[in-house]
């Protein structure tokens, strides 16, 4: 089971204690914070799959915008609360960027409906050390609604996948200074289920048969990626994903 960390913000951590023990029982990992600074200290040194949050969010220093905490964790998926008492922010949540609007007091059924459905979209690690590159990427990825987070390095690669359990990672077979097939081998030891695409220049077609031996789902030719190629690897491997859900929890039934 994918390890999912959810984030909840309120003024009143004590009355969610209800809410979170129907997350918990789904094995979901949760915190609740009071307060954005809060916020920002978790942001800084962990991943979140999921915030759930009002408009805007008080704090030492003033008052916080969730969009500053969705600028430091691009993958996260932001619920935003509306309690029906904050009409001029709630005006400008609807501009922005936003996974969905949930209503306070909560429909728990539908809310758990909802972020089980932004659970769904595959989560995608690019490695890149071009920064122009993996920018790109990642902002055409993100404009599909992808959930996309980046990596400069093997080191920062390695590191991010084995604290996540990625659907899809984006690697470049010609890492500065770094051999891209022995990241392949050493992802695929740490997450067999992640599958690879490697991104290749043409210089690299002898290398193909190599990658796919490895374990690679496929490879993909840059500096020219086709995006809609890409897309249809990545609903390929989500469908996929499903089948085989679907498979063993026909064989394998909660009580």
């Amino acid at each position: 089971m994918k390890k999912v960390n959810i984030l909840i913000v309120d003024g009143r951590v004590e009355l969610m204690a209800p809410l979170v023990e129907v997350f918990q029982r789904k094995g979901y990992n949760v915190t609740v914070v009071e307060n954005g600074d809060e916020v920002i200290r978790l942001l800084k040194k962990e991943n979140f799959d999921v915030l759930l949050t009002p408009p805007r969010i008080p704090g030492v220093g003033g008052i916080w915008d969730f969009r500053v905490f969705k600028r430091l964790c691009p993958s996260m998926a932001v619920l935003v609360v509306n309690s029906g008492s904050e009409k001029k922010e709630m005006a400008e949540v609807l501009e922005s960027e936003i996974e969905a609007i949930v209503d306070k007091p909560f429909n728990v059924k539908k809310l758990m409906d909802t972020v089980e459905s932004i659970l769904e979209v595959p989560l995608i690690l690019i490695v890149d050390y071009r920064v122009e590159d993996r920018e790109a990427l990642r902002n055409m990825l993100a404009e599909r609604r992808y959930r996309v987070l980046v990596a400069k390095n093997e080191g920062e690669a390695i590191e991010m996948v084995r604290e996540r359990d990625f659907d899809v990672m984006l690697l470049d077979v010609g890492m500065a200074g770094t051999d891209g097939m022995e990241v392949l081998e050493t992802v695929k030891k740490i997450r067999p289920d992640t599958e690879v695409v490697m991104m290749i220049d043409y210089s690299s077609l002898r290398l193909v048969g190599d990658l796919l031996k490895k374990g690679a789902y496929t490879c993909l030719y840059k500096p020219f990626l086709d995006i809609d190629k890409l897309v249809k690897v990545i609903q390929e491997v989500q469908s996929q994903r499903r089948t085989y859900t679907s498979l063993t929890n026909s064989q394998f039934p909660h009580n």
